[in-house]
Formats: C-alpha cells, sequence, structure tokens
C-alpha cells in the first residue's frame, strides 16, 4: 500500500508505505508541508497503520524544507494517541538539515517520550539500524 500526499499547491510532499519485507511503514518526505498537508498525510497514515497493524515508523525528514511546529499541537493531541491506540511503538526520524525542521522534530520527541518510543537521527542507515534493533528485542 502507497499513499502519495500533496501539499496546498499539489506537490508530493510524503509518500507513505508499508514495506513488508522491513516490516515498517516508510514516510518519505520532501519539501515545505503546511499545516493541512499534514493533516491530510496523518490520516493517510492512520488508515495505513490500521490496515497493516505494524508497530514501527520510518519518517525520513531528512529532504523536508522549513519547521512544522504548526502542527505539533494536532499531532500531540490527535494523532498519537491515535496511532498508539493503533499498534504504533517505535518511531524513528531522521531529521532535515534545516534547522527549523530538526528542531519541529526534537520539540514532539520531548512531547512524545515516554508514551511512544521515539529516536532522532541524522542518517536513514542509522535510523534503519535502530529500527532492525528494535525488531529483533
Amino acid at each position: 500500500m502507497k499513499v502519495i500526499t500533496p501539499n496546498n499547491l499539489g506537490r508530493p510532499i510524503c509518500t507513505t508505505e508499508f514495506q513488508k519485507d522491513n516490516n515498517w511503514i516508510f514516510c518519505d518526505w520532501e519539501g515545505f508541508a503546511n499545516l493541512e498537508a499534514i493533516k491530510e498525510w496523518g490520516e493517510s497514515f492512520l488508515k495505513v497503520l490500521k490496515e497493516t497493524k505494524c508497530s514501527y515508523l520510518l519518517n525520513d525528514d531528512s529532504k523536508s524544507t522549513g519547521p512544522w511546529t504548526s502542527a505539533l499541537d494536532w499531532i500531540e493531541s490527535y494523532l498519537i494517541p491515535a496511532v498508539i491506540e493503533n499498534g504504533l511503538r517505535y518511531y524513528a526520524h531522521v531529521v532535515s538539515e534545516s534547522t527549523f525542521s530538526a528542531l519541529s522534530a526534537n520539540e514532539l520527541k520531548m512531547k512524545v517520550g515516554g508514551v511512544l518510543e521515539m529516536n532522532t537521527f541524522t542518517s536513514l542507515d542509522e535510523a534503519k539500524k535502530w529500527l532492525k534493533e528494535k525488531q529483533g528485542a
């Protein structure tokens, strides 16, 4: 299952796909995502999660630009409880070189700490390794 989420200009900002061979949901972000696009992605991600019952998320934010702090309240109050209720347990987040995007990721990590095991990484390979270790635990 693959879902492509567009931004407000119709450009793809995130491709979400359950990767059966790796047993994780992979989200590949690119460009700037406004609040409405992030909410649309969240609903799509939740649908994929419900269908797959997958406990692992690999979120590659390395190609995103700009902050997404405007979505943090919605993510914390709505999306995080919904994904936890539907089985998500481990969240590997690859941060962007954009300082603003990295700050958003770190703020989210502080907010979900203790509720969802989240870790941030500077490379996709590090994030994959961490998720594989969690799968073996």
